[in-house]
């Protein structure tokens, strides 16, 4: 295997690609499973966060501890998304919003190693499929349990 053929990871989660897909790839797949086939888009409140918790190039470093939030509230709490919406629209009218998700300081990549990616999701069929991505979101939330959300950019 010459250095031309090694097949190299994803800069920001680590995932390694299948094939020529990478994981902005897969993500990219999900997006279009998920907002064309309701059977898929069940799942999207926990696809997004998870994505753009493992890649933080996308979001500010306030704006990644507010997605830790979110994927928490979906995840543990159970706040369904008609509820989710409501809050951030009620908590727009009582306190102005003082940080931009992707504006500012720029998250960056944990240091730690991500037990699952979205590489890990199987596009199969709508059940498989939000299986898995539930599977893998509450992956990157046990796995961001460690991370110091005040002090964020631990390397």
């Amino acid at each position: 295997m010459t250095q031309r053929d090694e097949v190299l990871p994803c800069l920001e989660c680590g995932a390694l690609p299948a094939g020529e897909e990478t994981c902005t790839d897969r993500y990219h797949a999900c997006m279009a499973l998920e907002l064309t086939d309701p059977g898929y888009g069940a799942v999207h409140h926990f696809t997004v966060p998870a994505y753009m918790l493992q890649h933080p190039s996308h979001l500010s470093t306030d704006g990644w501890r507010a997605m830790a939030q979110i994927l928490h509230e979906f995840l543990i709490e159970g706040v369904s998304p008609a509820r989710m919406r409501q809050l951030i629209r009620q908590q727009q009218k009582t306190q102005p919003k003082s940080f931009s998700m992707v504006k500012g300081e720029a998250a960056e990549r944990p240091s730690f190693t991500w037990t699952q990616t979205i590489m890990a999701v199987r596009l199969d069929d709508p059940a498989t499929y939000c299986t898995d991505v539930r599977t893998w979101a509450e992956a990157v939330h046990h796995d961001i349990q460690h991370v110091d959300l005040t002090g964020l950019n631990q390397r």
